[in-house]
């Protein structure tokens, strides 16, 4: 029996799915039933149900005899998507969506050979940076497939693992700036948004300050901060879920659930913010002091800011600035910011141990490409100094 209901995602919205029954389970022989979501209309939703019915009518369901690396992933989908949290979930399932399918999807698993995964890899390992990780995602589909003894050796275990060319200073981290450029920055942005926009200056305070991570940003809370002892509790994050929705979850290592301290002007930033917060919310009709967990940076109703926004507030400070000044600001993403807070740190002379603490990694491994800048500045005001001590 096919149903059509209405469904409600974390944004409010409200879309259209159906369940109809598919195709008959090789392992089972039962009918098997597929949801399909994200209808805009009812109308819509109908139409697509009533195509695949018709397609039942004419030719019966599918006995799935010879199942194609889709119809597996399906299988492995069904079981992984219980063990995993729902923003992991999402990741994996675009990884399959706009890498694996389109490359293994169509073919018949039982066919798929191993110089065919090996090609696939090698294509991934020219256009993705993460391709070893695609290609483990990739592999498990077919340890799926073993399990259901659908097949019984595993193709992607015979391939072998191709091998970026690198030279000196590939690894070198450039999506960051420098202390003038962020001290550029910090003029336009006051230029740009002192009039209309006290969200975004706090925002950015507070991300090149503390070198917190954007989602880690937008899940703080007004009782993360301690005003007195000037810090702030950083446990949990917001991460897209089913369907892309922004959800707020736990951070994905123990060592990203700290306590960071917070400098005076920072504080001060933040205290005019939540006074103008206050304002905002309440003519949209919110009370934030009767909130409980009232987020620090809201939308206007009152939800998770969107993902996106602190991205398109950094780009449009980045365009004013270079339109009115010669010496052009480079352009960075939101991530940026905190390699300029670790970059900033080091320069400033914080120890590799104490800037890992601040922004919570689990090992030194990044802190150090960002070293390396450091050091190599460094190095130059030494020469340079040298040379003008004996140019005296």
């Amino acid at each position: 029996m096919a149903t059509i209901t209405k469904y409600k995602i974390k944004s409010g919205k409200e879309l259209w799915r159906c369940v109809y029954p598919s195709s008959i389970d090789p392992l089972t022989s039962k009918v098997k039933r597929t949801t399909k979501r994200g209808f805009k209309t009812k109308a819509e939703c109908q139409k697509f149900l009533n195509t695949k019915l018709s397609e039942i009518d004419n030719h019966g369901y599918s006995s799935n005899e010879n199942l194609r690396y889709k119809d597996v992933y399906q299988y492995f989908l069904d079981s992984y998507k219980n063990t995993v949290k729902e923003s992991t979930l999402n990741r994996v399932e675009g990884l399959f969506e706009h890498h694996i399918i389109p490359s293994l999807g169509k073919y018949e698993i039982k066919k798929i050979t191993a110089p065919m995964c090996q090609e696939a890899v090698n294509q991934w390992s020219k256009k993705l940076s993460s391709f070893k990780m695609v290609k483990y995602y990739a592999n498990l589909v077919f340890k799926e497939a073993i399990r259901l003894k659908i097949i019984y050796e595993n193709p992607m275990d015979l391939i072998i693992m191709p091998k970026k060319k690198s030279s000196i200073g590939d690894e070198k981290i450039t999506n960051f700036w420098t202390k003038e450029e962020t001290a550029d920055f910090f003029k336009q942005l006051d230029t740009t948004y002192s009039d209309h926009n006290q969200k975004a200056i706090a925002m950015f305070r507070v991300a090149f300050f503390t070198g917190m991570r954007k989602g880690e940003l937008l899940a703080l809370t007004i009782d993360d901060i301690d005003f007195k002892n000037q810090t702030l509790r950083i446990n949990k994050t917001v991460s897209r879920g089913i369907d892309n929705a922004p959800i707020i979850t736990t951070p994905k290592t123990k060592t990203s659930v700290r306590t960071i301290g917070l400098d005076d002007e920072t504080c001060k930033v933040l205290k005019h913010w939540i006074i103008e917060l206050r304002k905002q919310m309440f003519n949209l009709g919110f009370n934030i002091d009767t909130t409980e967990n009232q987020l620090l940076f809201p939308n206007t109703q009152n939800q998770l800011l969107s993902l996106t926004k602190l991205n398109k507030w950094l780009q449009v400070v980045i365009d004013t600035y270079n339109k009115n000044h010669k010496d052009k600001l480079k352009r960075i993403n939101v991530h940026g910011i905190r390699h300029t807070a670790c970059s900033l740190m080091l320069e400033s002379g914080s120890s590799i141990k104490a800037v890992q603490l601040q922004l919570g990694h689990s090992d030194t491994s990044q802190i150090m490409k960002v070293y390396w800048h450091v050091s190599q500045k460094a190095q130059l005001d030494t020469v340079n100094k040298l040379a003008s001590f004996i140019a005296k």
